[in-house]
């Protein structure tokens, strides 16, 4: 169980992805808090809560398209994808990946990659999975979801990470988490969106999870 507080940090710059989201707004703040600058994609610049912050430079693009991902990433130390399927239409997650480490890979010195995956995928959890399936979550966006985590914990050239949260919540954060790298995992309890934000901060500055099977992130 980690108990998370910030120690004095590096200042980062982070290529944010998915910041108009619950869980990407929620890191985004975090990490501004923490000091880092961000570059901040966003296919609605207005919509981008944090456009006028001194240390975020927004991004008008779109994550399905490997120029817009690519000014994104560049100059980049970080770059941190929150990133869901906006719809059971709409499956983006794999491009994402792809366009990401794509970017990523043709740094000088490429930036760490950090992905919000789930629980449910990369053998994690065949019970969870098959809840997924049955409450809702189509096929075809599961199997994106599947691709883009497993093309994530395949990158031979980018330090990347896959981060699995179980049962998402809105609740006010506790500022404790739970992470394990061993699977299965078929009961934990839900976590809240600040606790995952809190993670993500944590892995920003630290590797230690960097080119695992990916961490699965529980509340404690």
């Amino acid at each position: 169980m980690h108990d998370n507080s910030q120690p004095n940090i590096q200042a980062l710059t982070v290529a944010v992805l998915g910041a108009t989201g619950k869980l990407g707004g929620k890191y985004a703040q975090a990490a501004l808090d923490a000091g880092h600058s961000l570059r901040a994609l966003a296919r609605n610049v207005s919509e981008l809560d944090i456009a006028d912050h001194p240390s975020v430079t927004p991004v008008q693009g779109d994550a399905a398209v490997p120029d817009d991902v690519a000014e994104l990433v560049a100059g980049a130390d970080v770059v941190v994808s929150c990133v869901g399927n906006p719809s059971k239409s709409l499956h983006i997650m794999e491009a994402t990946a792809n366009n990401v480490l794509a970017a990523a890979a043709r740094q000088p010195t490429p930036p760490r990659c950090i992905f919000i995956s789930s629980i449910g995928v990369g053998g994690t959890s065949w019970f969870i999975g098959a809840l997924l399936r049955m409450i809702g979550r189509d096929a075809a966006g599961f199997a994106d979801y599947e691709a883009a985590d497993l093309r994530i914990r395949s990158e031979p050239n980018v330090p990347a990470l896959a981060v699995r949260p179980y049962a998402l919540t809105d609740k006010p954060g506790t500022g404790r988490y739970k992470t394990t790298t061993k699977s299965p995992v078929h009961f934990a309890r839900s976590i809240a969106r600040a606790d995952v934000a809190a993670f993500l901060l944590d892995v920003t500055t630290d590797p230690r999870w960097d080119s695992t099977s990916g961490v699965q992130v529980t509340g404690a």
